[in-house]
């Protein structure tokens, strides 16, 4: 008999775990997923708006091109378009050579 609901609960409990933890797994899945979407939109907003921000007041300092070149390196691990590339591409080789 005790064979019986051993053989039966166990392994129904076991499955039963099993898919819980399967099911919070892909929760989480979807919240990273989410949570990475936003940080790469957050990003792409700041790198613009420091871009926006220089190029009115016409000058780069050292500190905010590191800035936003660390901006835009952490942009690209996250996953983000190649479109803001060419605008930051642009943006420090505009100032590189106009402050020439």
């Amino acid at each position: 008999m005790l064979d019986i609901i051993l053989n039966c609960v166990i392994p129904f409990i076991l499955t039963t775990v099993l898919g819980i933890i399967l099911k919070e797994l892909k929760d989480n899945r979807k919240n990273n997923k989410a949570m990475q979407e936003s940080m790469v939109l957050l990003l792409y907003i700041q790198i613009t708006i420091e871009c926006e921000k220089h190029i009115a007041r016409g000058y780069l300092s050292d500190s905010a091109r590191s800035d936003i070149e660390e901006l835009f390196k952490q942009y690209k691990i996250l996953g983000g378009n190649h479109g803001l590339e060419k605008l930051v591409d642009w943006f420090l080789y505009w100032f590189k050579f106009s402050l020439a």
